[in-house]
């Protein structure tokens, strides 16, 4: 319908208290028409519109001025939008200051003047519908409105029945009264369903069960839903303490602090006092640690409670991660700053041990649930070179990024430079020479290969850098000598 919509200009209004799914409508429509998309958050007044549409222009007190320069800019960048049309995608509509509507008139009116078919799509919440027909101007030139209404219990049985359906499976993992309360806790919003289906999937196939169960409902339901704290018990503990105090305030002359008589003591009474042993204290040397039970725990630092028959090097892409093994020193994984497996050779075995912190003269290994503290020197000449490690492949589970990668991990890389870089998205759809000048700029500044091609070294610094995956601790203060050998419980 939008897209069949779009063709005509005017105003569209899309209403919905979903904001991720109408995002994914205006995304849909974007990459079939060619258009802009400007997010209104947090405000968005007529100065800042005019500039989100031509940063380059620098006459913004004269506004029909900035609105021919814009007309310019869009022929320029979009030749055939005379023909084809052109849409301006606003999000977040109730963030728009009242003389912001004032410029999207005068756009709509200057783009019929200079025979541009503009379309414009507005999406907000439901409220902001009878804003824009209250509006003088804007509500005559709305053609096509709608308001998402969140789903009832039956279409949300439905939703998921064709979308189990759409996905191949034969039998459904959830039964009715399960996406009866999975409607319940998300309130029929189609993003939180989305959500809570996937983790609670995710929960079942951990535990290889074949049907989504209560708990694995309530851990997903813990992690997308928010919490919502009661002061019930609060309010209980307060009530109880004020009457413990006022009952021992009442009776505080009935209770002392001695008997009223003395006790006999037997004469040949002798206290016995047990001397405490000490206890064994752990050593390093005695510790049997196998490859399946250190993955394990370099799993759990992922956040993912995977069996030891599940936690495989070659299971990792089921769950988004690829697997690296090989050999190096110290100060080259020590540079990659992720958690990895260590090979090491003490006493007449061999160990495997995970590597969490890595400071100036000490290094935090996990082994057997304990963490062990050992110094550089110690790791050296223990350390046989080999270690397996994790990091996250791309939204569409790929190593690297390249020209012919989908929409997708593009719109993801160039998040991900935006934040590394500090710098705004491009919202592109496609590789453009912008991210390959902010990939040189982020291999340059990361001392990496400088090619312009996000490769599997450069998108682990990258997710590295943004904090989106585990990192090992170091200590930019660690000046005193570590002892060769510590244990202590973790």
């Amino acid at each position: 319908m939008l897209k069949d919509k779009s063709r005509t200009p005017g105003i569209m209004g899309l209403f919905s208290d979903d904001e991720t799914l109408l995002s994914q409508f205006s995304s849909e429509l974007l990459a079939q028409r060619a258009g802009v998309a400007i997010n209104a958050f947090p405000k968005l007044s007529a100065s800042a519109l005019l500039y989100k549409l031509n940063p380059k222009n620098t006459d913004a007190k004269n506004r029909l001025h900035a609105i021919d320069a814009v007309l310019r800019q869009w022929h320029e960048a979009f030749p055939r939008c005379r023909t084809q049309g052109l849409v301006l995608s606003i999000s977040a509509i109730q963030a728009m200051r009242d003389n912001s509507w004032e410029v999207l008139g005068m756009l709509l009116t200057r783009a019929q003047e200079c025979d541009l078919p503009l379309t414009i799509l507005l999406t907000g919440t439901p409220d902001q519908e009878a804003r824009l027909l209250a509006d003088t101007g804007l509500g005559a030139r709305m053609h096509t409105r709608h308001t998402l209404r969140a789903l009832t219990g039956r279409e949300s049985l439905h939703y998921i029945q064709e979308q189990i359906a759409n996905h191949g499976a034969d039998t459904s993992p959830f039964t009715p009264a399960r996406i009866r309360r999975m409607q319940a806790l998300t309130k029929g919003s189609v993003s939180q369903l989305n959500a809570l289906a996937h983790l609670a999937l995710l929960a079942a196939w951990t535990e290889r069960a074949g049907l989504v169960g209560t708990r694995h409902l309530r851990l997903a339901a813990g992690e997308v839903l928010p919490v919502k704290r009661s002061n019930r018990r609060l309010t209980v503990g307060l009530f109880a303490c004020v009457v413990f105090a006022a009952c021992g305030w009442h009776f505080s002359g009935a209770i002392t602090g001695a008997l009223p008589f003395k006790p006999p003591v037997p004469a040949r009474w002798i206290t016995k006092v047990s001397k405490p042993q000490a206890p064994v204290q752990p050593a390093i040397d005695r510790e049997v640690v196998n490859q399946p039970d250190a993955m394990h725990q370099l799993y759990t630092m992922w956040g993912y409670d995977a069996s030891a028959e599940e936690a495989l090097c070659q299971n990792a892409g089921r769950v988004n991660l690829q697997c690296k093994q090989g050999s190096a020193p110290l100060g080259t994984l020590e540079q990659e700053g992720y958690p990895w497996i260590g090979e090491l050779k003490t006493g007449d075995h061999l160990n495997y041990a995970v590597v969490a912190r890595v400071g100036k003269d000490s290094l935090d290994l996990l082994m057997n649930n304990r963490t062990w503290q050992v110094s550089r020197t110690w790791f050296t000449q223990h350390a046989t070179g080999n270690y397996t490690l994790l990091h996250r492949l791309t939204p569409s589970g790929k190593e690297a990024i390249t020209a012919a990668s989908d929409s997708q991990d593009v719109n993801w890389i160039d998040a991900q430079l935006s934040q590394a870089l500090n710098a705004p998205e491009t919202h592109t759809h496609v590789w453009t020479h912008t991210l390959e000048a902010r990939t040189k700029e982020f291999q340059q500044n990361m001392h990496l290969h400088v090619d312009g091609l996000p490769g599997e070294d450069t998108l682990m610094q990258l997710m590295r850098v943004n904090h989106t995956t585990p990192a090992i601790l170091t200590s930019l203060s660690d000046s005193a000598a570590a002892t060769p050998v510590q244990g202590k419980k973790s």
